[in-house]
């Protein structure tokens, strides 16, 4: 059985949101970056030689950590966990943080889509991951902010509010404790809101970085810097040696090795948006709007202040490049709450699934003990919880819950997505392939980036602040698939499958696990 197999990724599509495209200036903003991340990381070395564990967990995000808190918990006690570069500093860095079973409008879909059994499947799951944190937390007196508080899902038109109607019946048929409210404590009027009550939000990395130091404590071997470049027979290899594991558990964001089980076609990745006033009032609860792209709430506890985290919009990666998503977002915040000052500003990349179900099992199109959370469509805070759970019994002889099996092959939900993402992907693709350069070199100004000609050739190039030129060669190595260059935040964007490098052509978002070719003037 040989699987050797490179890291890659998918990416899918979004409906046109009907942004008005302005010009898109380039962003040197200091306010760049998480709040999350003025927390400082703890220290772990590099794997370097051989070893064998048990449990091997591949990715240090959030997910990873929990697997190897409840693989703990349920009597594993030799495990490794490799991160490729610092703990939790990818996706678990920028969420929102919000523990909440109240996923959008998911479960009238589910149970039309899936049926009422595995409906009820990812509503357990979810609503125990909430009771989970808590056990957690309190058991390990992990000092985290966690704040227990209500879920709002709001509805600004008629429209909405039908749809909140119907996904409050579906929820209480699922036995999820939620109503349908009028008024709520946003500084503007609703048609409808439904109430999740039970709910929590807290500060991620000081969650995360506190279990890492229990694993530590209690035996687990953690690797910073240490990335896996492929999997073979129950072998991981790396950049500086082989780790042999019995149970392999792959928490990388997007599904490590992808090409197996062809999860490049199945997920799609999504950006959003969020920016972190100082001065609005504090917000007792969560709040979502249920339109699509539409706006997020929440407070925070911040160095002796309550800061409120405003989220907005949703597209595929390296798509609305010409549209300035952080100023529109700075322009709605002021709108909102006159005055305020953003403090924060970040942008978040996450997996999204076909049916809107994380998957969550063995390794699709995998023999032996290789397990599988990914795609967990915006709401990673229950549902790596909830994949923390499911896969460390599953190592230890219990059942896959159906409902999140990566070898699910009900299609009533997956294909207009499926279809609609190969189309996307070989709009863009053809697209981009065939468009001229953009730009002479020689006209590029200090912090512009674009297509440019070069000896014939394109390239893409960005000068910096101090007019030197970084050339790449603009093909994503993933694929093959033509970049965008992403002018707010200096980065070359994947529109196929979501891939980012920075200006160097370094990656920082993946499926790719490869650098981009120098290509340019040295």
């Amino acid at each position: 059985m040989k699987y050797i197999r490179r890291a890659t990724l998918f990416s899918g599509i979004r409906p046109n949101l009907n942004i008005e495209e302005k010009e898109v200036a380039p962003l040197e903003d200091k306010r760049l970056g998480s709040l999350w991340q003025t927390e400082k990381c703890p220290e772990f070395p590099r794997f370097t030689g051989e070893s064998a564990a048990q449990a091997v967990i591949l990715g240090g995000g959030l997910c990873g950590l929990l697997c190897a808190y409840e693989l703990l918990q349920n009597g594993v006690k030799d495990i490794v966990l490799l991160e490729a570069r610092k703990l939790c500093s990818g996706t678990t860095a920028r969420t929102t943080a919000k523990i909440t079973a109240q996923h959008g409008l998911i479960y009238h879909k589910l149970i039309r889509g899936a049926g009422f059994q595995r409906a009820k499947q990812y509503a357990d799951a979810n609503r125990q991951a909430i009771s989970r944190y808590r056990e957690i937390i309190e058991k390990e007196k992990i000092d985290c902010d966690f704040i227990p508080c209500e879920a709002y899902l709001f509805a600004r038109d008629r429209e909405g509010a039908q749809k909140i109607q119907e996904e409050a019946k579906a929820a209480r048929r699922l036995s999820l404790d939620a109503d349908v409210v009028t008024e709520c404590e946003l500084p503007f009027r609703i048609q409808a809101a439904l109430r999740f009550p039970g709910q929590a939000r807290f500060h991620p990395l000081k969650f995360a970085y506190g279990l890492a130091e229990i694993l530590r404590r209690n035996g687990v071997r953690i690797y910073q810097g240490s990335e896996a470049l492929a999997l073979d027979d129950g072998v991981v290899y790396t950049r500086d040696g082989n780790l042999y594991g019995k149970n392999i558990l792959i928490c990388t964001h997007y599904p490590f090795m992808n090409q197996r089980g062809l999860y490049f076609s199945h997920i799609v990745q999504s950006v959003s948006y969020t920016a972190v006033l100082e001065g609005p009032q504090k917000l007792n609860g969560m709040y979502l709007d249920c339109a699509p792209g539409g706006d997020s709430f929440r407070s925070q506890p911040w160095q002796g202040k309550d800061l409120l985290l405003l989220g907005r919009f949703d597209h595929k990666t390296g798509h609305e490049t010409a549209v300035p998503h952080f100023r529109l977002l700075e322009e709605e915040a002021q709108k909102l709450y006159p005055g305020s000052t953003v403090r924060f500003l970040w942008s978040a990349q996450d997996c999204m699934t076909g049916d809107c179900i994380p998957y969550i099992g063995r390794y699709r199109q995998l023999k032996g003990n290789v397990f599988l959370a990914a795609g967990f469509n915006k709401w990673g805070m229950t549902g790596c919880m909830a994949a923390a759970g499911i896969l460390s019994r599953m190592v230890t002889g219990g059942k896959e819950t159906p409902v999140f099996s990566p070898r699910r092959s009900d299609l009533r939900m997956q294909a207009p997505a499926l279809l609609r993402g190969a189309r996307d992907t070989a709009a863009s693709f053809l697209k981009d392939y065939f468009a001229p350069p953009g730009k002479n070199l020689s006209s590029l100004k200090n912090g512009e980036g674009a297509l440019a000609e070069y000896r014939g050739s394109k390239i893409g190039a960005y000068r910096d602040e101090e007019g030197s030129l970084h050339g790449v060669n603009p093909v994503c190595a993933h694929m093959r698939c033509p970049l965008q260059w992403n002018p707010e935040e200096h980065t070359w964007d994947c529109p196929c499958h979501g891939s980012r490098y920075d200006k160097d052509g370094k990656v920082i978002e993946n499926p790719a696990c490869h650098p981009l070719e120098h290509k340019g003037p040295d």
